[in-house]
């Protein structure tokens, strides 16, 4: 609970020990606006009499004179609600029922715990609180209504426009006085410009529970013009009551307001088409520099293509005068095995049975044998030669 509410409270201790009761008053004493301690029934009767501002009072049950149960009865015939809290080393059943009849707040056991008892205080004063908070706010409201009354233009209407209220700059601006609120409507001061359908709107607006806020131009009973701006609401606490509070503006504000906001709203067009046109030319850029990447890269591949096309054709070049130096060569062993072979048949037929001659043929058909062998081996290791570059062409044109 606030320490400024506890700052307020009063409270009378009742004990007939007077080492407890000192040891209490002393405790709680700074936490509370008052303390006032009696050592029995009969003084803390006066005391309760004669002090009507104590909120609580924490008494013992066990004391001379009048005891703690017949001081709560005395209490409770001037006054049913105030805390009044018992405190007790024991509680018989009896005494728990009387004290319950006799609407007892709370108890609490002995010996006291200082924690324990600011709390039941706490708890006891609640309805205070409560109270001294409403008082807070209602004091925060007509303080709020003081101030708004001053300088605002305030007037109260029916459903039908009836006006039965209007403070004193309402009166002095409209030219109306008192005596007129009678027989005053809200179509006497609302400007004849002003569309009936704009009124009706605004009406249907505030009969569904809802603000209506907005500048309106009104005509005093001179038939001056003047502008307010305008919040209406609806009245919980009356049946079929509206409230207006208004502000004094003119024309001209209206006009320099109107300009201001188009300017505003100018602005953050102007704010948002920046925005959006720098993310663009940002874009742009960026699709620019990947552009000149790629044609650079564009570039030096084209200058790798002709370095290999040109690579290529001198390899073609190479490969088709090798092709045709082994073509006439092996064109030329072919005729020359051609004629070695027609010669030793012819010699085979003339010299069938000459032994020494068919050793001869035989040694030179073997020597012709391992020439065309040697032939073939060169001709197929140029063939195996020519992959290898194709291959080689095909990578580096990748």
């Amino acid at each position: 609970m606030e320490s400024n509410f506890l700052k307020s409270i009063s409270i009378l201790i009742v004990d007939d020990n007077e080492s407890d009761l000192e040891i209490i008053d002393k405790s709680i004493s700074r936490y509370f606006k008052e303390v006032h301690t009696a050592s029995n029934g009969v003084d803390a009767f006066e005391i309760y009499k004669n002090n009507k501002n104590i909120d609580i009072i924490i008494s013992d049950i066990n004391m001379p004179k009048i005891n703690g149960l017949e001081l709560l009865e005395l209490i409770r015939r001037s006054d049913m609600y105030l805390p009044f809290l018992i405190v007790s080393a024991t509680f018989d059943q009896e005494m728990l029922i009387n004290a319950i009849n006799l609407n007892v707040s709370s108890f609490l056991p002995k010996p006291i715990n200082l924690q324990s008892l600011i709390e039941k205080i706490d708890m006891l004063c609640e309805r205070k609180y409560f109270k001294y908070k409403e008082e807070l706010r209602k004091n925060e409201i007509t303080n709020y209504l003081d101030s708004v009354n001053s300088v605002a233009y305030i007037y109260k209407m029916d459903s039908d426009g009836k006006i039965s209220y209007m403070n004193n700059l309402m009166f002095e601006i409209t030219g109306y006085k008192e005596k007129d609120i009678k027989s005053l409507s809200f179509t006497d001061i609302i400007h004849p410009h002003i569309p009936k359908s704009t009124i009706v709107d605004t009406f249907k607006t505030l009969k569904e529970g809802k603000l209506w806020k907005g500048n309106t131009k009104f005509i005093s009973k001179t038939k001056e013009e003047f502008y307010l701006n305008n919040t209406i609401f609806k009245l919980v606490s009356e049946e079929d009551s509206y409230i207006t509070i208004s502000f004094l503006t003119t024309k001209e504000n209206l006009e320099k307001r109107d300009f201001h906001k188009k300017v505003i709203q100018n602005m953050n067009e102007l704010h948002s088409r920046e925005f959006y046109y720098k993310k663009k030319l940002e874009k742009l850029s960026s699709e620019k520099m990947d552009l000149i990447v790629k044609v650079n890269a564009t570039s030096n591949l084209e200058d790798k293509i002709l370095s290999l096309n040109s690579q290529i054709d001198k390899y073609e070049k190479e490969l088709t005068s090798k092709d045709e130096k082994y073509d006439l060569m092996l064109k030329s062993k072919k005729e020359e095995i051609e004629k070695f072979i027609e010669k030793a048949q012819k010699e085979m037929i003339k010299n069938s049975d000459s032994q020494n001659f068919k050793d001869s043929n035989n040694s030179k058909v073997k020597a012709l044998i391992i020439e065309n062998e040697k032939y073939k081996k060169l001709n197929n290791k140029l063939i195996k030669r020519v992959k290898d570059l194709e291959e080689v062409f095909k990578i580096e044109k990748r």
